[in-house]
């Protein structure tokens, strides 16, 4: 899934609402079932915090998450094997009701219709495919129909080949495996063509701790991946 303009993947359950609003728009607030609370600001201005609803129509037991980043994420969706790749959520609906009359607000419900895919704050999808592996954020492997497609941000894969089996033996036996990246570069008025190598593909995670299941944990302060517990 891909997020339409003005959206990016951040988890909103987490952060509180708070809007400036005159004195009777504060008065009206306090009839919500999401009031919190309210701190005036001048004769006739308050701010209100309100705690966002929450609501959700999908089975989580069957998806499993894959990858994310600034603005899509991938999910492993446990639906129908007689349905195809293509089925999306059909099969995991927990409220078949509430999702038909809300799915319109966030994901394309007009087929062809590009205003109706790209609508503010809407979702479209990506890709749908049969079988993905992601290392990290923009790294990953994902098998569309009959094509593969890889992504590896920073490497062109017009100079170096990369394929599914790089990926797969980075993760079972900590492979790495070398790119290397062309390009033109002027100094003193010449013209040199510049190769520089890097690591394509490698265990290391700069972003988070990596723990020997492959789950990635937050960095706080004084904590060591020893120090994660793996609930097996």
């Amino acid at each position: 899934m891909n997020s339409s303009y003005e959206s990016d993947g951040m988890n909103t359950e987490k952060y509180t609402e708070i809007k400036v609003i005159d004195k009777k728009g504060a008065l009206k607030s306090h009839l919500s079932n999401t009031f919190m609370e309210e701190q005036q600001l001048s004769d006739n201005a308050y701010a209100v915090q309100m705690n966002p609803e929450t609501c959700t129509s999908f089975d989580m037991e069957k998806m499993h998450f894959v990858e994310v980043d600034t603005d899509s994420a991938y999910q492993a969706v446990s639906g129908s094997a007689e349905a195809g790749h293509q089925q999306q959520f059909n099969y995991v609906i927990k409220d078949k009701q509430f999702y038909d009359d809300n799915a319109k607000y966030y994901f394309p419900t007009i087929k062809g219709d590009l205003l109706d895919e790209k609508k503010i704050l809407g979702l479209a999808i990506e890709n749908e495919g049969t079988e993905m592996i992601a290392l990290a954020p923009k790294n990953y492997y994902i098998k569309v129909g009959e094509k593969e497609k890889i992504k590896l941000k920073g490497i062109n894969q017009k100079t170096t080949k990369i394929n599914k089996q790089n990926i797969v033996d980075n993760i079972n036996s900590g492979t790495i495996t070398k790119a290397v990246n062309m390009r033109l570069g002027q100094k003193n008025y010449i013209m040199s063509k510049i190769a520089t190598e890097k690591n394509g593909i490698t265990g290391i995670h700069t972003k988070a701790i990596v723990l020997k299941d492959q789950s990635c944990c937050p960095y706080i302060l004084g904590l060591k991946a020893s120090d994660y517990i793996i609930d097996e």
